[in-house]
Parts: structure tokens; sequence; C-alpha cells
């Protein structure tokens, strides 16, 4: 399979796990404006809840990332800007998701 076949079918994978979570994710939200911080804090105190959210997140970035190269890949002529590009979309990627799991393993730790 070539690389640009491997990112397709990535990209749809993604998104295929992205729509029950994202229907799971904003039914909580809706929930949460109802609830008050210690109420938050013991959502994401369940080991279940806090997995679904970290899937989402993770996989929310990796689709993102893949849309954002696929765009720069298109639209950006400077093979120089465009490796820079790239590599700026990775970085923040990694700092996106390390974030994210240091948040979760945070809440997890401390309750």
């Amino acid at each position: 399979m070539s690389n640009y076949s491997f990112k397709w079918t990535l990209q749809r994978i993604t998104a295929t796990i992205l729509i029950p979570l994202t229907f799971w994710f904003v039914y909580k939200c809706i929930l949460f404006s109802k609830i008050n911080y210690s109420q938050l804090i013991s959502f994401f105190s369940s080991y279940v809840n806090s997995i679904l959210f970290l899937i989402m997140m993770a996989t929310m970035l990796i689709h993102a990332k893949m849309g954002c190269e696929t765009i720069v890949e298109d639209y950006v002529s400077s093979s120089a800007l465009k490796k820079i590009t790239i590599y700026a979309l990775a970085l923040v990627f990694y700092g996106a998701i390390l974030s994210v799991l240091f948040s979760i393993v945070s809440i997890l730790i401390n309750n």
C-alpha cells in the first residue's frame, strides 16, 4: 500500500472512530453545564470516561494532523516551507498529545 493510500485509509478509520465519540462527548458537555467543578473532576476520575476521552482526543489530533499535512502538501509549493510547516505540525501534534495524556494521568493520580 502506498503512503497516500495508507493516509487515506487511516483518515477514514479515524473519522469513523470519531463519530460515536463526538456524540458521546457533546452529550457529556451538555451535562457539564449543570455540574460543578468537583463533579467534573469526578467524571474524569472514572477510568472509562478518561480512556474514552483520551481515545477521542488522540484520534482527533491524528485526524487533524493528517488533514493539515494533506493541505500543506497540496497547496504549499516551496519544498523548504513545506518541510518546516509539516515539522511544526508534528511538534504541535506531539505537544498536544502529551498535554492531554499528562492532564488525564494527573487527574487519575490525584483522585
